[in-house]
């Protein structure tokens, strides 16, 4: 470091010294309301003191030097003076508002002790206070008030995603016709050279699906729509959860009788153990649910079917839990990690789901596949009057659906619907 380097350093250090030492001193300085030059000779005294502290003394115009820095901090000293004034006189004029409005509300006894010739009131100023929070008087604001200050957001309904596994059409029948066929008599075999071939026949049998149809409306007044941001696109969002939420309860539980579809799990039988009764050593939860899906799959109308393949299985958010989520091998490791990152679980194409409507120790199989809906008559949104809606700025907002939703008959083998525990049972080896 030069020399003219190190006088710079100094110079700064001696500058930041003096003005924490000034910074100290101003509180005393404003108490002792000192003016103009005794500012001054008490800023230069601090300072002088403050080039005393540094082992450099040769600075160049050192008198100049002190002169700038007693300027800026007597500006300093000048601008916080004025503040404690203004503060003063602040006060001084809330305690001449206050002795007013006591003479203006003690009048008419100030009047009397005059006259009585003797007695007195008591007048206390009382200091002025802190502004705080509590200062503030918010009057009874309006509901609306809530909505402008934290938009309204979507109901967050839950979802079951059971439609789209379905096998979906589109259709403009309302009686919807479906067809089956089976083998009937008779099957191909090996013929010799003039032999007689023999004759097979086959049945069919064709049935009819009816229609059925979700809706729900919400009334709304224009009011509302206007003041409250996104209220419509909030309504009109409600109101497809809701239909889709129970679409889908229909298609998994509807009971078939008064006007229901019959649902996946109605169809579903008990699980058939057959070749498989008590076959399996350790058993676990994942045998439990291979083992209905091989029911499945070899459960069969006539020889030689196409097999059924299981591509939804449905247990308890619980079951879920212990039998999946909480799984773990020898070392302590996650056997299945995705059923904690996607709460989900995908095995060679079938999907398992947490399902809270499902029963604890139930489980669901099946080939969603097999069960038919129809988009008769697609969601659709609809705006209108009812009755006198219109003179009071009110309108509904309507949402709808009819589809068609059915199992045909042969395929009605293709879901199971059972106890968790009887499947582990049947098909658990007994130990010696």
């Amino acid at each position: 470091m030069t020399e003219q380097e190190e006088k710079e350093q100094a110079l700064k250090n001696i500058k930041e010294f003096a003005e924490k030492s000034v910074e100290k001193a101003l509180p005393g300085l404003i108490a002792a309301e000192l003016k103009g030059e005794e500012v001054k000779a008490a800023l230069t005294t601090i300072v002088n003191e403050a080039f005393k502290t540094s082992t450099i003394k040769d600075f160049d115009d050192t008198e100049k030097t002190v002169t700038d820095i007693v300027k800026a901090m007597q500006k300093q000293h000048d601008d916080l003076a004025k503040f404690v004034q203004d503060f003063r006189a602040q006060n001084a004029i809330g305690e001449k508002a206050q002795l007013e409005k006591f003479l203006t509300d003690n009048k008419d006894k100030i009047k009397d002790l005059f006259s009585a010739g003797q007695g007195f009131v008591e007048f206390t100023a009382k200091a002025v206070g802190i502004v705080t929070t509590a200062n503030g008087i918010n009057t009874n604001p309006p509901n609306i008030i809530g909505t402008q200050q934290a938009p309204i957001q979507n109901v967050n309904l839950r979802e079951i995603p059971v439609v789209g596994l379905t096998t979906n059409l589109n259709t403009d029948l309302a009686a919807y016709p479906y067809t089956e066929a089976v083998p009937g008599e008779g099957d191909a075999e090996l013929v010799a050279e003039g032999g007689t071939k023999p004759q097979i026949d086959l049945d069919w049998e064709t049935n009819y699906a009816k229609p059925f149809k979700v809706a729900a409306y919400i009334k709304l007044t224009e009011e509302a729509v206007k003041d409250v941001r996104g209220l419509q696109d909030v309504a009109e969002n409600y109101l497809k959860k809701k239909h889709d939420l129970k679409k889908a309860r229909l298609i998994l539980y509807g009971t078939g009788a008064n006007g229901q579809p019959t649902g996946a799990t109605v169809y579903g039988r008990a699980f058939v153990a057959g070749s498989m009764a008590l076959q399996v050593r350790f058993t676990n939860f994942m045998d439990v649910v291979n083992a209905a899906v091989t029911d499945v799959a070899t459960t069969h109308n006539y020889t030689d079917e196409m097999p059924y393949m299981a591509n939804l299985v449905l247990v308890n958010p619980i079951d879920f839990f212990l039998n999946l989520v909480s799984a773990k091998d020898e070392r302590g490791l996650p056997l299945y990690p995705q059923a904690s990152l996607f709460n989900r679980v995908v095995i060679g194409g079938i999907t398992i789901l947490p399902e809270e409507s499902i029963p604890a120790g139930k489980i669901f199989v099946g080939d969603m596949q097999a069960y038919n809906t129809t988009n008769y008559l697609p969601y659709t949104v609809k705006i209108g009057w009812v009755n006198d809606d219109f003179i009071k700025n009110q309108f509904v907002i309507l949402g709808e659906s009819r589809f068609h939703a059915f199992v045909k008959k042969l395929d009605q083998r293709a879901f199971i619907y059972d106890n968790i525990a009887t499947i582990k049972t049947a098909i658990s080896a007994v130990e010696a």
